[in-house]
């Protein structure tokens, strides 16, 4: 099989050997026609799961989502010149171009099996990283790193889960030397599918913390979801593992290879962080060297270690590490920080925890600059303790050098109820509009503020308020 792309007619014996059925069928005058396996031609690199993004040689994948069936959009994708993987075929009326249609009654199961053959027929390296906070930080970390020991691939996105791991999985070629892939999990058995999938040589746990308790339950039950990432290693691999995190002696246990620790007190490898002077977001110490961390804050501090340490598990030397380095950039929404209406603005929206939004809120008064104010709103599927888990946070917030809490959105209210039971300063908004009007009257040039929330709480809006309403140009730092 030539590892560039994947011949569709062997992709369909491969979902047949799995179990699953599968008939390949093609656009004829009379409409759409199943054809014989021996005169399946073609195959595809690559697939995707939003039909804007299909183009020739793709695979796009319909999958049901929270509004529409991905089945809608086959025709447009296959006019894009995707092959196509569903369900159902379109409409005879629907224009659907030249391309494959592959028809399997559960396309999801056969992204998953078509993933799992594509990365046992390549030879790349893989690390897999996941943990309740710097997953994705540190696959960006890592990522970088790589890049300076040969071709490289990291997750692109948010494509953790169920449907993202194999996509990332689809998207490896035979150029590639090395990978690293991100799992996101919200229950128990989540990792474990997708490390099979994955079958990585490296494993990194970042931490475990409070985080899609809805589902999970229990900090315990993260803690096992979590491990199962060490317990799916091979005997000749490496665990990376946070020392200083609930579950760390759990995880040593069903390590079935050597592990490899980190903490500030505890564990192989120690480190310490301190701030930047304003021209450098930070630096770090590892083992007594210093390492310069392209993100502010301590927490990014802890995700560098464990990218360096990972990337030495693969084999590469300090010099390459601190040279895919310097070619760092992070993902949208994660920790960057921008000047925007002449304050500092530390856009850290993509998504949000307890853990994380204290970290994200000392992240801030870390930096150089004047008062410093967080916008904040509601961190989602935390489950029956959410209010508590809420007020805490804003009672630990309010601890902080922070001049003035700005809570948006009516879930954050709790959050805002402790930040206020503890002397802090609120302001509660409805929308990302009003919260830009509390920051126009409230802050000043030189001013600090943190844009954070879960995903579902949008506050990337509050970012484009503060230009669009408010008029605040973004400026050069």
């Amino acid at each position: 099989m030539n590892p560039e792309f994947y011949p569709l007619a062997e992709a369909l014996a491969d979902l047949r050997a799995a179990g699953l059925p599968a008939m390949a069928h093609v656009r004829t005058a009379a409409g759409w026609q199943a054809i014989a396996d021996a005169a399946v031609a073609g195959g595809f690199h690559g697939a995707v799961l939003d039909s804007r993004e299909a183009a020739d040689g793709r695979l796009f994948v319909a999958l049901p989502g929270s509004r529409v069936h991905g089945r809608q959009y086959v025709g447009a994708a296959m006019l894009a010149g995707a092959h196509a993987l569903s369900d159902a075929a379109p409409a005879p009326d629907v224009a659907a171009g030249d391309r494959t249609l592959l028809l399997t009654p559960d396309p999801l199961a056969a992204l998953d099996v078509l993933a799992r053959c594509w990365r046992a027929r390549l030879t790349v390296r893989i690390a897999a990283i996941t943990g309740s906070n710097g997953k994705t930080t540190t696959k960006d970390f890592l990522g970088a790193a790589l890049q300076a020991a040969g071709p490289s691939y990291a997750t692109r996105g948010n494509l953790n889960s169920a449907q993202g791991v194999p996509v990332s999985l689809l998207d490896l070629s035979a150029e590639h030397r090395y990978a690293v892939i991100e799992m996101g999990a919200s229950a128990v058995g989540h990792i474990a599918a997708r490390a099979g999938a994955v079958a990585p040589e490296v494993g990194v746990i970042t931490n475990a913390a409070a985080a899609h308790l809805a589902e999970f339950g229990s900090l315990e039950q993260i803690i096992e979801g979590k491990g199962e990432l060490v317990a799916a290693l091979p005997a000749t691999g490496r665990a990376i593992l946070n020392a200083d995190s609930p579950g760390f002696a759990d995880w040593c246990r069903r390590a079935p290879c050597p592990v490899v620790s980190w903490g500030r007190e505890a564990g192989d490898h120690r480190w310490t962080w301190r701030p930047g002077d304003g021209a450098a977001p930070g630096e770090l110490q590892l083992d007594g060297e210093p390492w310069p961390v392209p993100l502010p804050g301590r927490h990014n501090g802890a995700n560098l270690v464990a990218a360096i340490l990972a990337a030495r598990a693969l084999g590469l030397d300090d010099g390459q590490i601190r040279e895919g380095l310097r070619g760092f950039r992070p993902s949208p929404h994660r920790a960057h920080v921008l000047r925007l209406g002449g304050r500092v603005v530390l856009d850290d929206s993509y998504n949000a925890n307890p853990t994380g939004m204290l970290a994200a809120a000392r992240m801030l008064c870390d930096l150089p600059g004047g008062a410093a104010v967080a916008v904040l709103g509601m961190m989602a599927e935390l489950g029956p303790e959410s209010d508590r888990l809420h007020r805490e946070c804003g009672t630990a917030l309010a601890h902080l050098d922070l001049a003035l809490l700005v809570a948006v959105g009516a879930g954050i209210a709790p959050l805002a109820e402790g930040f206020a039971a503890a002397g802090g300063r609120v302001e509660a908004c409805t929308d990302p509009d009003a919260a830009a009007a509390v920051l126009a009257a409230a802050t000043v040039p030189g001013d600090r503020i943190l844009v954070k929330g879960s995903r579902s709480a949008g506050m990337e809006r509050v970012l484009a308020a503060l230009a669009d309403r408010q008029g605040w140009k973004e400026e050069t730092p």
